[in-house]
């Protein structure tokens, strides 16, 4: 049985302070969340931050571009750390969004 694992947002572009390189296994990768605004079961809005990294190297020389609060469209798959367990995006694809 095939099962997809695909995700797609939109949000605004929030740095972490310090860093954004992380290194493991696989290589060296750039991190940054999504940040978005959602509704929670209790019906207050709160902020959303969903991890990203970031493995291919165009997309990384795109990111070093980018500001904080920057708004994107990322694609991707959902993935969880090997140590740590943590989950976050791989992304596949980042683009601007325009208005």
């Amino acid at each position: 049985m095939d099962f997809e694992n695909t995700v797609v947002v939109t949000g605004s572009m929030h740095l972490p302070k310090g860093d954004m390189v992380g290194r493991n296994r696989h290589g060296t990768y750039l991190r940054f969340s999504v940040k978005q605004m959602t509704v929670g079961y209790d019906g207050v809005e709160r902020p959303s931050f969903l991890p990203v990294r970031v493995f291919r190297q165009d997309l990384q020389e795109w990111l070093r571009t980018k500001c904080h609060g920057d708004p994107v469209h990322l694609s991707g798959s959902l993935h969880s750390s090997a140590g740590s367990g943590e989950m976050f995006i791989l992304a596949e694809s980042i683009e601007d969004i325009t208005e």
